[in-house]
């Protein structure tokens, strides 16, 4: 399942999630499809496809201490449309 995040923190933080973004390594089950940085600072996007809950779990708590995550599971706008379609919506 596809997941597009939106990060957010705080300036005071700004040190410590480039610390964070240092060490990133996805875990088992979650593969990085792109990634963005907001260039007026204080947030991060990123698409991903993830496995399972855990994997989805894993990813995003090590982040928890220093940012707020808003996660949104997504679907490219075609699929969606073919899927409304075939509900007769």
């Amino acid at each position: 399942m596809l997941f597009f995040d939106i990060s957010t923190w705080e300036p005071k933080d700004s040190e410590a999630v480039i610390e964070h973004f240092k060490k990133l390594k996805p875990p088992a089950g979650i593969k990085v499809i792109n990634q963005w940085m907001d260039l007026n600072g204080g947030r991060y996007f990123i698409l991903y496809e993830a496995e399972n809950e855990k994997a989805y779990a894993e990813f995003n708590i090590p982040w928890s201490d220093i940012c707020k995550i808003e996660s949104s599971p997504v679907m490219e706008s075609t699929e969606f449309i073919k899927l409304m379609a075939s509900k007769g919506i």
